[in-house]
């Protein structure tokens, strides 16, 4: 069976109109909003910082005040988006994980916990290489970035769903996309398209509303666009796996590294 281009769009939007589908654009939501909010508290302390450095509070209490709230303020913005960054790839792990399986109706909480450490040690790192390698193809001329882009863009799934570490994973991807690359991109460009027709559909209202009211409805539609392409990506990992003859295996039932004491 070959990549079915239509079939993995179709099945990408059925995905997100699920139950665990929506959770996860739910979810999502929350993450990019908290994100939002804490990017305007950030502006806001630069802002306090500001005053402070041109001298326009000159009242030592003040300064004092400011200096301190600041400080505190900074701390706590800092720590929160920490967090935040971490919740962001725990969820992407579990997203992948879901949306691999044939589960519609609930977000098993192994998905987001199972081999924790683990896959976001490898996820991480895997990102920053995947990211460098990429940025460093496309200088060269763009069609290299475009290769790697193609042919490593599984990493991410079997790092989730397999528990493969990052090096494992670029391998990996790289023989799967064998003899399926260019479809991939024809995939990757039907992905896009569809993405920027959600995100209009969402723009044009966000436009029309303004503020807090209309920077929340882009972000509804920045979860959506996420949940519909790590979906589609999914469902051609999916496809490719059992062209490979080598159908998924649901990953409670998949031994860690940890775990797998076989020799």
């Amino acid at each position: 069976m070959t990549l079915e281009i239509g079939t993995a769009i179709r099945n990408g939007l059925r995905r997100v109109g699920t139950r665990n589908g929506l959770l996860l654009v739910a979810l999502i939501f929350l993450v990019n909003g908290a994100g939002s909010l804490l990017g305007s508290s950030a502006t806001g302390l630069v802002n306090r910082a500001g005053q402070f450095a041109t001298g326009q509070v000159t009242d030592p209490g003040q300064i004092f005040a400011i200096g301190v709230g600041t400080g505190l303020a900074s701390g706590l913005v800092g720590l929160l988006g920490f967090l935040l960054w971490i919740a962001s790839i725990v969820l992407t792990i579990g997203a992948i994980r879901v949306l691999v399986s044939d589960e519609t109706e609930r977000l098993p909480p192994t998905a987001f916990t199972r081999n924790a450490g683990w896959a976001f040690l490898n996820f991480v790192v895997g990102a920053v290489v995947f990211a460098i390698a990429v940025a460093l193809g496309l200088a060269l001329f763009v069609v290299p970035g475009v290769f790697l882009l193609v042919t490593l863009a599984f990493w991410a799934v079997f790092v989730a769903v397999e528990d493969r570490n990052f090096v494992d994973a670029f391998r990996r991807s790289w023989a799967l996309t064998k003899g399926s690359r260019l479809r991939l991109f024809a995939l990757g460009v039907g992905v896009v398209l569809v993405s920027l027709v959600v995100a209009a559909l969402f723009g044009v209202p966000s436009a029309l509303l303004g503020g807090a009211v209309g920077s929340l409805v882009v972000e509804v539609g920045t979860a959506v666009t996420t949940v519909f392409s790590t979906a589609v990506l999914a469902q051609a990992y999916n496809q490719l796996k059992a062209s490979a003859g080598e159908k998924y295996v649901e990953t409670e039932q998949r031994p860690s590294p940890a775990e797998d004491t076989t020799a």
